[in-house]
């Protein structure tokens, strides 16, 4: 008898160990992908798929379903978590590293953050982070301060890339509309959608009021602060740098069609604005900065996929878990 329990006590013990070995099999993190000599883990899909997430949803959540903001958030995961990879092996390569003072820095501000936040919401660190960024706490520096170092890395190549002036010309002029902008000052006096044509006539005698204060050279950015209804710009003296398609069509046209220092009045579906034109920006000198850094930006993505394409140097192996991964 007494054997038979010795035999019943291992059996068990052997059972609950296995079960044990089980679930922390299921609970470890599972590899995403093999990127050259190193992996992507499920964590650090988790926290770049937990930001897309959040950004998708708040920006279409509107406009596309739930399945397709998902879809593209996850496969965007992948492709940041996969280039923070091919970025940290080419830093460590080229012995570029961050020093502890600037993550320690870097790091410092965000634990700030999000303890400040935590305590703001009434719930735990550990709870905070997993519903804000994917992962627990104590996940979350390595992977915080490994982005600092590839998006450091990052900058540096960008930064030092050679390029050919007249080629970056060509590129300014094949995406003119993406660079070039007018800045315009504007005072909205709102008129509400259905109002009766005397509170029309009203607003629109209120605004036209402060035209003429404009043009007897009053501060236009004082009075925008004074009296715009826009929460957007009133504060900023109601400047806007404008580029094409980004305003109502009434609002674009006068911007585009004016002056520098002319001043007029427009209505919108918003109500009135006092317009004026401060500047006129449509040269590649003007955008010269801008430019050579986007040309320099488009570079490095081709070299990015030339890299982790078929053929190129760091070859990635999506593996089971990606497929798997539910968020």
């Amino acid at each position: 008898m007494a054997t038979d329990i010795k035999i019943f006590i291992v059996a068990c013990t052997i059972i609950a160990l296995i079960l044990a070995a089980a679930i922390v099999y299921l609970l470890m993190p599972k590899d995403i992908a093999i990127v050259k000599n190193n992996k992507v883990t499920e964590n650090e899909l988790a926290f770049n798929y937990s930001q897309n997430l959040q950004f998708l949803a708040s920006a279409y959540g509107g406009q596309l379903d739930q399945q397709t903001i998902v879809a593209y958030a996850k496969q965007q995961a992948l492709s940041q978590a996969v280039e923070v990879e091919y970025l940290l092996q080419e830093a460590n390569n080229n012995g570029f590293t961050v020093s502890k003072e600037d993550i320690n820095s870097a790091w410092g501000e965000m634990d700030a953050n999000i303890k400040n936040n935590a305590a703001a919401y009434g719930v735990s660190v550990n709870e905070f982070c997993e519903q804000g960024f994917g992962v627990k706490y104590n996940k979350l520096k390595k992977i915080y301060s490994e982005n600092v170092t590839a998006q450091k890395y990052r900058e540096k190549i960008i930064e030092e890339m050679s390029v050919d002036e007249a080629e970056v010309k060509a590129f300014y002029e094949e995406n003119k509309d993406a660079f070039d902008y007018n800045k315009v000052s504007h005072i909205l006096i709102a008129v509400e959608e259905g109002a009766e044509d005397s509170v029309v006539e009203e607003r629109k005698k209120k605004a036209q009021d402060i035209l003429d204060r404009v043009n007897n050279g009053e501060d236009f950015a004082e009075l925008a602060k004074e009296y715009s209804e826009d929460p957007g710009s009133a504060q900023t003296g109601g400047q806007y740098d404008v580029q094409k398609g980004q305003m109502v069509p009434e609002f674009e046209e006068w911007t585009f069609s004016h002056e520098v220092g002319d001043t007029g009045l427009i209505r919108t579906d918003f109500g009135f604005h006092v317009m004026k034109l401060d500047s006129v920006n449509n040269t590649f000198e003007a955008a010269r900065d801008t430019v050579e850094y986007s040309f320099k930006s488009d570079k490095y993505q081709t070299t990015l996929q030339e890299a982790l394409g078929e053929g190129g140097e760091y070859q990635v192996e999506i593996k089971d878990a990606f497929y798997d991964f539910a968020g």
